[in-house]
């Protein structure tokens, strides 16, 4: 199965950095590629222990990408019909037997959200 038929959104990737006024490394907000046919599931989740006085939610996000995509483990996502941003933290290309080129599977953790 591809994305192409598994698609259930469309993201903006964005691979690179400049430097601010203090010549600080800072995320770039140019897109690298746009209009991504993407699949983006939760795949699972962990609820931090009850002795802890904060309770936190820990969402493990998966994402499936075509290859030609360009995303590396230093990229970020927008989910284009969320506007949720993500951080990529790791790029999976699983193996194929007959050497045709395979979807990345993305492991991702949100860092912004857009709030209504």
């Amino acid at each position: 199965m591809s994305v192409a038929e598994t698609a259930n959104t469309s993201v903006t990737v964005y691979n690179s950095t400049t430097q601010n006024q203090w010549g600080d490394v800072i995320d770039d907000n140019t897109p690298s590629l746009e209009h991504i046919p993407a699949t983006l599931i939760e795949t699972g989740k962990t609820i931090q222990e009850p002795n802890s006085p904060t309770p936190r939610t820990i969402r493990q996000i998966s994402c499936w990408v075509p290859f030609w995509s360009g995303v590396t483990d230093s990229s970020r996502i927008l989910d284009e019909t969320t506007g949720d941003i993500y951080i990529v933290v790791g790029v999976t290309r699983p193996p194929t037997i007959i050497g045709a080129p395979v979807d990345l599977r993305l492991d991702l953790k949100r860092v912004s959200a857009q709030t209504t």
